[in-house]
């Protein structure tokens, strides 16, 4: 599978219960092969996301200045 992906965060089962909550007609089996797909696609995008703020897009400013005010407060707190 993904040797750097978040499908090792997402925990599956809850995921197929989600499902199951959401369109009770599945079967188990089919709730958790749902759920595999929609990790890999969540692992798609996430891994879209990284690739971008390892290029300076997305979220990256809002990170960097985020992470300058904290290196700040902690400097003020010495």
């Amino acid at each position: 599978m993904y040797s750097d992906g978040v499908y090792r965060r997402v925990n599956i089962n809850k995921v197929a219960g989600q499902i199951l909550k959401n369109n009770p007609n599945l079967t188990e089996n089919e709730a958790q092969e749902v759920a595999l797909i929609m990790i890999k696609e969540l692992n798609k995008k996430f891994s879209s996301a990284v690739a971008d703020f390892e290029n300076g897009e997305g979220d990256f400013m809002a990170c960097y200045f985020e992470a300058i005010e904290k290196v700040n407060t902690q400097k003020k707190r010495f």
